[in-house]
């Protein structure tokens, strides 16, 4: 049933369309785990391949029999190269008895109405090739020569300073289940097109303070895996009954939403780190788990000029090592909505309101309708009730101030 409505909810969104860039979520937290982040471009030819792309990855975790819980993580990158031409990668990881990781990229122009190869990207890939061979030899060291011989440059992704080319990673010998691949700076290459490059801003936004006495009733409301289409929805009645809430963000989701990250903070809500593509986090190693933060905290950072203060692990998983791996307050929830399980307003707020007391943090997801729906009654319930909305990073001062 699961399968049926992921694959339903994909094929809606494709022919029905939206009028701005969106990202497709998908999560699930039974006896599979899986993370599924993508971006709907509003390129119906490019929007097709990706979710046929994606729809076929899932559909043959889904098969998988392994013993040990299987995870699907599903992440991207996207990029305007210029005016015309886009650049998506899909990244898909697999964990099972062993790890499998794989990409797809894709790059089309709107103008031409094509998917590009490399060679319609720079003039000199035959002069580059013997090079190219090179730096896998050295990167890499045991390649099958074969494989080698005949290397294609069918996978790519473009950013601002480099084109970066990816390999078949069951045909390079390396001890790592990591995406094997070069980067190869832009400035060495002869394009054959133009690369609109990001200008970088200089932003700063802090959250703004609330006037909260230490025998008020608090309550923190938190959203998780953001942010999304209804996110803006959401500030808006948060704005509306001056509330404020701690959305702990997904990193590779928040290039498409600037806009909506700055106005979280210019409100009084909170941005938190959710991991960076919403792995999870207790089966990386010590480097890993701290790459993936800080790739978070970058981008934030890049983009709002506010740094995260508070981290939640992904499906509330950890341990006391991977708590240690970080320098950011490490906040779960005392209670659950189970808005991404239950699916409907009432028993949204069936699972809140009852079992909120002062200083509980409220768990939920702002990449769902429903609990967009949910959240209006909630606010209005726990007014009533004489509630004041605070942030995590508030609470936890309030705690401690408390406890003085």
């Amino acid at each position: 049933m699961l399968r049926k409505a992921f694959l339903f909810t994909v094929i809606f969104l494709f022919l029905v369309g939206c009028n701005n860039k969106e990202i497709i979520s998908y999560t699930r937290n039974d006896n599979k785990l899986v993370s599924i982040n993508y971006p709907v471009t509003n390129v119906g030819v490019l929007d097709e391949a990706i979710s046929t792309y994606v729809n076929r990855i899932y559909l043959e975790f889904n098969e998988n029999k392994s013993v040990k819980k299987p995870e699907l993580n599903i992440s991207y990158t996207y990029k305007e190269v210029n005016d015309d031409i886009i650049n998506v990668s899909i990244q898909s990881e697999i964990v099972t008895d062993r790890t499998i990781n794989k990409i797809k990229t894709f790059t089309y122009n709107k103008q031409t109405n094509k998917f590009l190869t490399m060679e319609d990207l720079i003039n000199d890939i035959n002069v580059l090739d013997y090079d190219i061979k090179n730096l896998l030899l050295e990167k890499y060291g045991n390649i099958n020569m074969e494989y080698l011989s005949k290397v294609s440059y069918d996978y790519f992704t473009i950013d601002d300073e480099n084109l970066t080319i990816y390999f078949n990673q069951s045909e390079i010998k390396n001890s790592s289940n990591e995406l094997i691949y070069l980067d190869i700076p832009l400035n060495s290459l002869k394009l054959l097109i133009d690369i609109d490059k990001t200008e970088d801003t200089d932003i700063y936004l802090s959250i703004k303070k609330k006037d909260i006495s230490m025998d008020d009733k608090v309550v923190a409301l938190t959203f998780d895996d953001g942010p999304s289409q209804y996110t803006d929805k959401i500030l808006k009645l948060l704005k509306k009954y001056d509330a404020c809430a701690t959305f702990f963000v997904v990193g590779n989701k928040v290039n498409f939403y600037d806009d909506t990250l700055r106005e979280m903070l210019k409100q009084g809500s909170e941005i938190g780190n959710h991991s960076y593509s919403h792995k999870l986090l207790t089966r990386l190693s010590e480097k890993e788990f701290k790459e993936d933060l800080n790739k978070t905290q970058e981008i934030i950072k890049k983009l709002t000029g506010f740094t995260p203060k508070v981290f939640r692990p992904t499906y509330g998983g950890y341990t006391n090592k991977i708590k240690k791996y970080t320098d950011l307050s490490f906040v779960l929830w005392d209670v659950d909505s189970r808005d991404w399980s239950v699916k409907k307003k009432d028993k949204i707020l069936k699972n809140v309101l009852p079992n909120v007391k002062s200083g509980s943090i409220v768990l939920m997801h702002d990449n769902h309708e429903y609990s967009l729906k949910a959240l209006e009654p909630m606010i209005k319930e726990l007014k009533a009730k004489g509630y004041k909305f605070v942030t995590v990073s508030e609470l936890l001062e309030l705690k401690n101030l408390r406890q003085e």
